[in-house]
C-alpha cells in the first residue's frame, strides 16, 4: 500500500475511533486540511474499501474500518515507537504507586482500576488463585459504539464468557507477552465485536492474566502503550 493510501486510512481510522460514525471524503478533507480535492480522497477510500481495509454501512455513507483495516493500522503503529512512548509516563505513574502495596489481590485490583481508568475499556485479570477481579465495566458500555440496550445486554454477556475462559486465554500467550485480536481473529466467536488484549505478566511471583476488552475502534497506541509498559515493568515485585 503506498503513503497516502495508508495515510487516509489512518486518517479514517483516527475519526471513527473518535466519533463511532461513518467517515466521508469531505470530512477527513475538512479535518485534516488535506491538499487533495474530495473527488480524489473518495476514489481513494473507494480502493480501500475493494481491498477489503474499509466498508460501507450503506451505500450513501461513509466509510468504516474492517478488522483487516484496524490491523493493517496496529501493524503500522507497532513500527512508530515514539507514538506508544507517549503513553508510557502515564503507565509509569499509575503502576509506580503500587510499590506502597502488600496485599496481592489488592495490587492487582488496583492496577486493574488504573488501566479501566485510563484505557477506558474493560480490564480484568486472575493470579494463580480462582479469583477474578474486573474493572472498567460501567465506562466501557458509555462509549458510542454500544448504544443500544440490546447490544448492552450482549455486552454483559460476552464479559461473562471471557472470565468462564480467562485461563484457556491466557495459555495462549507466553509469559512476559500479550496478544492483540482484532475481531474476527479471536478464536472466541462472541468476541468478534471487539478488539481484546490478553497479556501474561507476574505481581510477587505469582504469574497472572490480563484482558482488556475494547470496541474495535479502540484508541489502539494508548492500549497497546499500556499493557507493553505493565508487561515490563518491575513494580510488581516484592522489595
Amino acid at each position: 500500500m503506498d503513503e497516502r493510501k495508508q495515510q487516509f486510512l489512518e486518517y479514517v481510522i483516527l475519526d471513527y475511533i473518535d466519533t463511532a460514525q461513518p467517515v466521508s471524503s469531505f470530512s477527513i478533507q475538512k479535518k485534516y486540511g488535506l491538499p487533495y480535492s474530495s473527488a480524489t480522497i473518495r476514489n481513494e477510500l473507494a480502493e480501500l474499501e475493494d481491498e477489503g481495509y474499509l466498508m460501507q454501512v450503506h451505500t450513501s455513507s461513509g466509510r468504516i474500518p474492517t478488522d483487516k483495516g484496524y490491523r493493517y493500522y496496529v501493524n503500522r503503529l507497532l513500527g512508530r515507537q515514539e507514538i506508544l512512548k507517549q503513553y508510557a509516563s502515564v503507565t509509569h505513574r499509575f503502576l509506580s504507586d503500587m510499590n506502597t502495596m502488600n496485599e496481592i489481590h489488592l495490587k492487582l485490583k488496583n492496577l486493574l482500576l488504573s488501566f479501566a481508568q485510563e484505557s477506558g475499556n474493560v480490564a480484568m485479570g486472575k493470579l494463580s488463585s480462582d479469583m477474578i477481579f474486573e474493572e472498567g465495566v460501567s465506562t466501557f458500555l458509555r462509549q458510542p459504539e454500544f448504544s443500544s440496550v440490546e447490544f448492552i445486554h450482549g455486552a454483559l454477556k460476552d464479559l461473562n464468557e471471557i472470565k468462564a475462559h480467562i485461563d484457556e486465554m491466557g495459555r495462549e500467550v507466553a509469559q512476559g507477552t500479550y496478544k492483540l485480536y482484532i475481531g474476527e481473529e479471536n478464536p472466541m466467536v462472541s468476541m468478534h465485536k471487539y478488539a481484546v488484549i490478553v497479556g501474561k505478566f507476574s505481581i510477587d511471583s505469582d504469574d497472572g492474566t490480563i484482558v482488556v476488552v475494547g470496541p474495535k475502534g479502540m484508541h489502539y497506541a494508548k492500549n497497546i502503550a499500556l499493557v507493553e509498559s505493565m508487561l515490563n515493568s518491575d513494580v510488581y515485585e516484592e522489595e
